[in-house]
Parts: C-alpha cells; structure tokens; sequence
C-alpha cells in the first residue's frame, strides 16, 4: 500500500480492519463515535480528563519562516479530531520569546502582529478541548542574552553555558520578578482552565552574586564550591538551594491563583533525578497535581507513575512522553506496538497521559502523526469510565530524595560535575530501580512511598529500605512504629545510618534490624555465604552470592536469625597488579576458602514484626539468584493472603484499585514485553476481596464481557485468555 492509499484508508475510517493488533488497540470505534453523537457530558478538568497533549514551539525569529505559517484552526482541529481532551498550549518557550501581544516579554516577531496563544485558546473553546498554559522559566535564551544581570553563573563560569544551546538565567536575580510579572499579565488576559510551569529547576549549582549573596545573608558564610556531603556546610548550602527553588515554585502558583483559581502544575520530572537540579519532593505542595516527562521506556514509567501516585496532591496525576524516541529526535516516531504499551502504562495507574510532539519549524503540524496518536487515544479512551480508586499493594518502596547523592564525590570540586553523566553512582536508585524490577517480574502487589509521604506506610504490609542514605530520627521513628505494629521492614547497606552520631557511627533502627554497625568490610568485590537451608537450596549450585563493592560490618545482637555472613575475596583485589601481584584468579576475586564471620543477611524480630537486613544492596543485582533470594525471603515473613497473585509471564505487571463507592476492584494487566509486536499472553489471576464482601460478578473491559470465577481460598479466582497489549477487568462485589 502506497502512502496515499494508506492516508485515503485512515481517513475512511478502514484503518480499524487494517490489522489485529489495531483492532486490538483501539477497540470498536463505532462505541466512541456514538458517545459524541448522543452528546455525552464533558468531562470534568482536571478530574476526568484523560487524554492530553503538548505541542513542543520552542522556535526562535532570527528567519521570517519561523513559525509565519502557522493556522490556529487547522492545528486545533487536528489535535481534536485526533480525540484529544485537553492541550497544553505554549505561551513562552525557552528561546524566551512569546506568543501573545505582551506588554512585559518580547513577542515573536513571526506572529507580525498576531496574537497566536489568544487564536489557539479561542478555537480550543470552540471545539471543546480543555486549554492549559505551558510557560516556561530558566531555560530562558532571551533572557540570556540580553539581561546578563539575570545569568545562572556555574562555577567554571560563562565559558561553559556558551558551548550548549541553552541559555540559564536565576531565580534568585531580578529575572524571578519578571517571570512573576509576565504570569501575571497571562493569566489576567485569557481564559484557561490550568497552567503548567516547565524547567523549574537549577541547571547546576549556581555561584552569580545574588545567590552567593542570598547565602551569606542567610547563613553567615560563603558558598561552598567542595562537594562535600560530610560537610555541614555543604549540607546547609545544598538545603538552601532546595528552599530556594520551592519558595519560587509557591510564589509562582500564589501569584497565579491570585488572579484566577486554575490548576498549577510545576515541572515534576526531577522526582527521579540527583541533587544537583535542586528541586526537593515538598514542591508537589505548590502542584494541584504532579506532572513531569520521561523517556527511559517502559520499567521507569511504571516506576514514576507509582512515584507519582503516592505523591501527587490530587489525581490523576500527568504522566508525559513524546510520541518520538526523545525530544532530540524530531521525525522518528515510535512504532506503533510500543506506543500502545506507554500509552497503557498510565492507563493501568488510573493516570493521565500527556503526548509530546512537535511544531515545524514554519508553524505547521504532521498530521499524519495524529492519525496514529488517535489510534492510541481511542484505544484508552474505552477504559476511562472504569478509572481511579485506591492503589491496593502489599510492599512500598521508600524513596528518599535526599539520598540521591553519590558519597565519592565527596572533595570534588563542582566546576568538575557539569555536563558530566560519570560522576554519580546513586546506590539509592540502583536499590529502588532493582526491587521495582523485582517485584514486578515477581507479581509482588506494590507501590512507593517517599520522604514526604510516610504518613502513607499503613497502607502496606511491607516496606524496603534500599540502600538509604539519610534518615532523621522522626523518620527512624515511624519505621520502627511500623515494625512495632506487625510492619514487614527490608533494610539494606546503610539504611538509617547516623554516620554523624558520637562517639561513632550507629544505626538509628539498631535495635530494629537486630545489627550493631561497625563500619565497612571490603573494597571492589564481597560475597554473600549463605547458611540457611532454605537459602542454600534457593541459590543451588552456587555457595555464594556475590556483591559488587563492600559491605556493612555488622554484630549480629542476641535473638537475630543469621542467614549469610560476609566473605572477602581469597586476594584482595586492590593488590592485583601486572607485575608482583598475588591472586587467586586474575580474572575474577574468587571468596576466601573459609566464610566470613561478619552478619550479611538476617531476619530479627522486632516487636509484632520482623525485620530484614542486608549487609550490601541485594536488590540492586541484576542477577536472578539475587531476585530468587530476594522473593523467597519476602514470601518467607510475608505470609499470604495478598492484594492479588498472579500466574503470568514476568513481562506482565498487574495493578490493582480500589473504587469502594461502587463496591468494586479494577483490576489491570499489560504486557511489557521488551521486543515488539508482544506475542499474546494469558493470566490466571486471584483477587482478595474486602473483608466481609462476597463476589457478585467479573467482567472483561470495556466490553462487559461476564467472566467465569470461583473462590480459591481468601481470593476470587478468574482467567484471562491471552491477550497482546492491555486486559482490565472488574471484580463486581456486595
């Protein structure tokens, strides 16, 4: 088929026969062409509203052709005609230049005199789409140029930004009362329903005189250029900059609210990223809900949309991506199987999703694309009505913003960190993004809870501690309450480490884990020996697993159950040598003959609860042994009955929500697998109901389809044949 029949065909509408897996994806569409005809109601923003998009105009006017073509009512036709509830418009980009008449900024000269931001809301409100303002600070080219006052200054100085494409100005020059200003004058010209606050973040550490200024008047003392996290000083600046960057964030949304009550939302896609952009998790307290942009595929979307689910102040949150590889790439959009599976991640966490495409560079649109981005739009719009409830998941992993850093760093100097992806090995992430993975190949119900959202930690049995850098005693404090109450806790490294106590370090939940800290054991390579029968069968026929770094010297204290002990390579490896040397392999660190005597996993009980303890992050391997031991001991304190079990391929992930004013559980499966087009995969899936409910009916999505099910112990038991994307089912009970 050339490419004109296959435009004739998607137009007519034949597309829907075109293929199994589209058949699949989208549904009937007859179903979604009567709604519209029978008038169904609107729905309500931000609550309802599903399907968003973000047309990316980050175009200068140095060239008359730049952005001279642009039709404010063929764009928003395209967009609305591709059932797209919502777009997110932009009003300034990061060239600095805006696209209404403004008094305050500098408009683009390619609009000669129109005013395209005031066109496209006009024709958003004519075909019903939900209009939210994309501004955008910082990232500011204009502002660069020709405010120097207002310049980020990195260490290394102005040298560095000049070799990058982007300009940086600070909020903490006279550049924050501009941005202030020109919201202001926005919100007080047209009428839209939210605002969305991109690239609020610092680009680096920033020495210009005003932060260096702001921080000596604070705090009586010079900006440290050490990184230092040993430092008191370091860790004061550090805060500073977190405190400075949320000030802004609530100084933005106040001023806009102050002018019309719309929905606020601040760039939140460096839920995930280091310390050096700055932005702390309390600045989802200046969001009516969180939003943020990723691109690292499908494991860290189901990772950010459970971040996002504990985090977000009300829901849905808004989980974005672009339609293309990244947003370096303008013209290669993802094939289509591996849209469907983005696009039905959010689905399967009750989210929004927000498609990232585009503008070319003379103002028009590919609207071939949106005959696809249609395909997916249709494809969840089908599952809406069944949408939202209650995250229902037994294990919570905790997330700790404030460990995001990497403590080698410590004595190096900033001026060396920018632009560089080497310097950070965050063993806390490495922890989180390897029990994520395991627990979803596992089938194991679970979610994340973070620094800022402990007061969530009843809501699960379980909760793991990956490798956790910080920890206040207030936070000590309600792990150990948790523990007390019957909590399942999973430790690892240096979890709750006072690493500042007197006269030596110590664990704030020593007598939790059932260790005493003693410090370090190991260098390059350390191993796991294992001693329990249950173990040595799990890990059969290895002896050992083995760690890649050091591990915690620990005592054991009276009554903890000792699983594994840490050995130490035969040779220790930093002695190895070309000439001189002694090895036992010099390939590899073989252990020493004999097992360390040094705890390295146990299981303490601690209270109505138990603990346990790793001496090394045994998540963070990528090795299934390490995931086998990881499951088993999980299931070992974790008796059943679970939120749901599931018999499926580990590419499957399974959600589960609670919608208890319809006396129902939606239950949500999809198929990540890694190669596309997916082969179709079955499921048998049990659900344990509320206490005291029975089950009425099960039915298949979004057709209703009644399913056969019987009960299986505490769990209602139903099957699913093999389907290739995305299955959702409702558990109906009284």
């Amino acid at each position: 088929m050339d490419r004109r029949t296959f435009n004739k065909t998607m137009a007519g509408g034949a597309v829907w026969l075109a293929s199994p897996s589209i058949r699949a994806a989208v549904g009937p569409e007859p179903a979604a062409v009567a709604a519209e005809a029978a008038g169904a109601p609107r729905p309500k923003w931000p609550d309802q509203v599903y399907r968003r998009l973000l047309v990316d105009t980050h175009v200068p006017d140095w060239d008359p052709v730049l952005l001279s073509h642009f039709d404010a009512r063929d764009y928003v036709d395209t967009i609305a005609n591709a059932n797209f509830q919502c777009l997110m418009q932009y009003a300034i980009s990061c060239a600095g230049l805006c696209l209404w008449p403004t008094k305050i900024g500098t408009v683009h000269r390619g609009m000669n005199g129109r005013d395209y931001f005031g066109e496209v809301m006009a024709e958003c409100k004519r075909r019903g789409l939900y209009r939210v303002a994309y501004f955008h600070v910082v990232w500011d080219n204009w502002g660069y140029q020709f405010r120097p006052q207002w310049r980020f200054r990195p260490a290394e100085g102005d040298e560095e930004v000049m070799k990058g494409r982007y300009g940086y100005t600070c909020i903490n020059t006279p550049a924050r009362d501009y941005y202030l200003a020109l919201v202001r004058e926005l919100v007080s010209n047209y009428d839209f329903e939210g605002i969305f606050n991109d690239m609020i973040l610092w680009p680096g550490v920033c020495y210009c005189e005003f932060c260096t200024a702001r921080f000596r008047k604070e705090q009586n003392a010079e900006a440290p250029r050490i990184v230092d996290w040993d430092d008191p000083l370091w860790r004061q600046f550090q805060s500073s900059r977190q405190k400075w960057m949320r000030e802004f964030a609530e100084e933005f949304t106040q001023t806009v609210k102050s002018v019309r009550p719309i929905t606020v939302e601040h760039q939140y896609g460096t839920v995930l990223s280091d310390w050096r952009t700055g932005v702390p998790l309390e600045m989802r307290d200046a969001c009516d809900f969180v939003g943020g942009d990723f691109y690292g595929g499908p494991a860290q979307f189901s990772l950010v949309c459970k971040a996002f689910y504990s985090l977000s102040p009300k829901r849905p949150f808004e989980f974005m991506t672009s339609r293309t590889w990244d947003l370096t790439d303008f013209v290669t959009i993802k094939p289509v199987e591996e849209l469907r599976i983005e696009s039905a991640i959010p689905t399967i966490h009750s989210a929004a999703l927000l498609f990232i495409d585009a503008i070319n560079p003379d103002g028009g649109i590919n609207h071939d694309v949106y005959q696809v981005l249609r395909i997916m739009n249709d494809s969840r719009a089908v599952y809406e009505p069944f949408l939202g409830g209650d995250l229902l998941a037994d294990v919570a992993i905790y997330y700790d913003k404030e460990s995001m850093y990497d403590p080698s760093q410590n004595g190096m100097p900033v001026e060396q960190l920018r632009g560089r992806s080497d310097v950070s090995k965050i063993t806390h992430l490495d922890g989180v993004i390897g029990a994520a993975r395991i627990l979803r190949e596992a089938h194991i119900p679970f979610g994340v809870i973070t620094n800022v959202t402990l007061d969530q930690l009843g809501n699960y049995r379980a909760v793991l501690l990956p490798s956790v850098l910080e920890m206040t005693p207030e936070q000590a404090d309600k792990f150990r309450h948790f523990v007390e109450g019957g909590g399942v806790l999973y430790a690892s490294g240096p979890s709750s480490l006072d690493r500042f106590a007197k006269p030596e370090p110590r664990y704030l939940l020593e007598e939790v884990f059932g260790v005493r800290y003693r410090g370090i054991l190991g260098n390059q390579v350390t191993y796991f020996s294992v001693d329990d029968d249950n173990l040595k069968k799990t890990i059969w026929p290895q002896h050992e697993v083995i760690q890649k770094g050091p591990m915690i010297h620990a005592e054991a204290l009276s009554g903890t159950e000792v699983l594994a002990t840490a050995t130490l390579p035969f040779a220790d490896p930093d002695s190895i040598h070309a000439i001189g040397s002694k090895f036992a392999q010099i390939i590899s660190d073989p252990p020493a003959l004999s097992p360390g005597t040094s705890p390295a996993l146990v299981i303490h009980s601690f209270g109505k609860g138990k603990v346990i303890w790793s001496a090394a992050g045994f998540e963070s391997s990528e090795h299934a042994v390490n995931a086998k031991v990881f499951v088993g001991l999980l299931h070992r304190v974790l008796p059943a009955p679970w939120r749901f079990e599931l018999e499926a391929h580990p590419a499957v992930e399974m959600t589960l929500f609670h919608q208890p004013e319809q006396s129902r559980l939606l239950a949500g499966l999809l198929n990540m697998q890694s190669i596309t087009p997916s082969l179709p995969v079955g499921a048998k899936v049990r659900v344990s109901l509320p206490s005291g409910k029975r089950v009425n009916k099960v039915v298949l999505l979004p057709e209703n389809k009644l399913l056969k099910f019987e009960t299986a112990g505490p769990y209602v038991q139903f099957s699913l044949e093999p389907f290739e994307i995305l299955a959702m089912a409702l558990v109906q009970y009284a």
